[in-house]
Formats: structure tokens, sequence, C-alpha cells
């Protein structure tokens, strides 16, 4: 059993590793610098920018050896793969088969989020997309007090390492399990603490702020506003598509016949996602709940044939190494995307014929 996320992870730290090193440099405004002031300098006095606050990587890969392309790439590479693990085991918690397991971290691994911080890896984002399954993966199986350290440790690089505690409190709340609840609220509570003495630290002693960051714009139309200025209601629809794609049709069928832990996660964490899309950009945002979506939409990939349903998952892979990790040798992004979406269509036809959508349960070893 140990033997199969390994050989996993080694094989998505070399795929991965080898998108990474084709992926082109940026060709925008990016939070380089940022990231790298603070990987060099640690603290940056009088730093006004959101990402000031979001120390832990820079911290972690200024103290490593190495260019910076190099030591943030690799930790783009080993996030993402680490993510693809850990919601292959959160799969199974959940009671699905190993089959859908394996779909899953897959779709997670060559996901447009993940890729995306292949191209840009300047970011806490691939870290923020490993920590969700592993803090979720802890919480379902009522480990409050090592997800609460790992949470508190993980908030010093974004604040959304506190997002799965508040999730899991309101749906322990659904199943009226109220020690549990406040227990998770507790957890969540105290990462909240450790990220507002943080933000506090730096803000007193240095000097930080948020600058004009749109994020702390609450009123004014957050980050989503202005997102939606600057493109079209095409561009903008087209880029929040381009995140999930063919997910979008595979996650809501999957919805009404998955376990119930995972569908009533997912209710619980629609307001939050909500939230993270209006604070930030909502094409990157709403990636961060992939540990919901990716095995809502593997549970309709696991019933249909088993050769439609990796063809499903090729060709949403192939079009997001178009999509997220820019590389111009893949076919064009509305190809593969269309020929995902088209068998995803095939997927959740053959998947409802089948008759089978209930996730067959397994045990949770604790």
């Amino acid at each position: 059993m140990v033997k199969t996320p390994l050989l996993l992870f080694a094989a998505l730290v070399i795929a991965l590793g080898i998108l990474a090193s084709l992926s082109p440099a940026p060709d925008r405004v990016t939070d380089r610098d940022i990231y790298e002031a603070t990987a060099a300098r640690r603290i940056v006095p009088d730093c006004t920018d959101l990402h000031c606050f979001r120390v832990l990587v820079a911290w972690t890969l200024g103290a490593l050896p190495g260019s910076s392309d190099l030591k943030w790439k690799g930790y783009a590479v080993f996030c993402n793969a680490a993510a693809a693990i850990a919601l292959f085991q959160l799969c199974l918690t959940f009671g699905l088969s190993r089959r859908a397991a394996w779909l899953a971290s897959t779709m997670s691994a060559f996901g447009f989020g993940s890729l995306y911080t292949l191209h840009d890896p300047y970011t806490s984002d691939p870290l923020m997309y490993a920590l969700g399954p592993v803090l979720t993966n802890e919480l379902v199986r009522d480990r409050v007090a090592r997800a609460g350290a790992i949470g508190a440790i993980g908030v010093l690089a974004k604040e959304f390492a506190a997002v799965p505690f508040f999730m899991f409190a309101v749906y322990s709340a659904f199943e009226k399990r109220w020690t549990a609840a406040a227990r998770c609220l507790a957890a969540g509570n105290f990462v909240c603490l450790v990220w507002l003495v943080l933000q506090l630290t730096l803000m007193l002693r240095f000097n930080y702020g948020y600058g004009d960051s749109t994020s702390t714009h609450l009123l004014s139309g957050g980050a989503v506003g202005p997102w939606f200025a600057q493109q079209s209601h095409r561009g903008a629809l087209s880029a929040v598509f381009n995140e999930y794609g063919a997910v979008y049709l595979l996650a809501p069928v999957g919805f009404l016949f998955g376990p119930r832990p995972l569908c009533r996660l997912t209710i619980a964490a629609a307001p939050i996602a909500a939230l993270f899309a209006y604070v930030q950009q909502p094409d990157r945002a709403l990636w961060n709940f992939h540990f919901l979506a990716l095995p809502l939409a593997a549970i309709v990939l696991d019933r249909a044939p088993s050769a439609l349903g990796w063809l499903t998952v090729s060709a949403f892979a192939l079009a997001n190494v178009r999509i997220g990790a820019q590389l111009s040798i893949a076919p064009a992004a509305r190809f593969a995307l269309g020929c995902s979406v088209l068998l995803a269509i095939a997927s959740v036809v053959m998947a409802v014929r089948d008759g089978r959508m209930t996730a067959t349960p397994h045990p949770v070893s604790a």
C-alpha cells in the first residue's frame, strides 16, 4: 500500500518537472520581486503589498542553495505532486475506489491551477493546494490537534490554511456532531490567531501594509470587480470555465451520487469558495477547492468504461498543458478542451446508464 503513493509521487515529480522546465517565463507583471525580496532579506521594512505577509515559502526557499528559478519551480513541482498524493489518500478516506483515487489525483496534478503554478511559481498557492487535502483528511479522521499544528504553520504562507477547519465545523454542525464542530472551530480560531499575530507583528514592528491591494476592498468589489473590469464578459467566463473545464460537467453528477461526507463538505465549502472568488481572481481562487471537486468528478469517471474515463482525463490534462503551463507545443486549447468536454458528456451518459453510481464504502483506518 505504501509503494503506490511513493511510485505515483516519483512519477509525478518527473512529469511535472519536465513541464516546469519547458514552461516559458510569464510575459506579464508577477509577484516575483516581492517573494524574492522576502526570500533574500526575510524582513522588507515598509513593504506595502498583501504578498509581503505570506512569508513561509519565501523564508524556507531563501535558506536553500541554488538559483531562484530552480528553487521556486522545484517547490511548485514538489507541492503539486504532494497535493495529488494527498488527494489520492483523501479519496480512499471518503470511501471511493482506488481507480477513482487514481483518476482524481491525476486530474489534480495536471489541472489548471497546478500547471499554472509551474508557469508562475512565485506564489504560496502550490502549498495551499497540498494543504487542502492534507488538512481535510486529518479532520475526517478526527485528528484535529494534528491538523491544527499543520494549519498553524501553513497559515504563515497563506490564510487559506484556516479554511478546512471552518468548512469541517459547518459540516459537523450539519451532522449535529456539536463536540466535533466546537473542536474544529476552536482549531480554526487558533490558526487564525497565529495568522493575526503575524500580521500585527509585521505591521507594528516593520511598518508592513496592504497598500492598494484590491483584496482588502471588501465593500467595493474586492478583487473580482477590477478583474471583471479589465476584460470582456466573454473573456471572464472563459477564464473561469477553463479553470475546471470538464469537471464542471462531471462534479454535479458525482455530487448526486457521492458519499455523504464528501457531498456535505462540498455544501459547507460553497460560501467560503464564493468569498475567495470575490477577494481573489476567481479563475485562480477556485482551484483551492480542487480536493472536493475532483473526487466528485472521479466518481462519474470511475463508473464509466475505463478507457473512456482515462481518455477524458488525458484530454483534460492536455488542455491544461496549454492553458495552465502555457506550452505552445500542446494542441490548441479549444480543441483539447472541447474534446475533454465531449468525453465528459459521454462519461456521464455511460455512468448513468450503468446504474451503479453510489460510491462503494471502504473502511477509514485511523
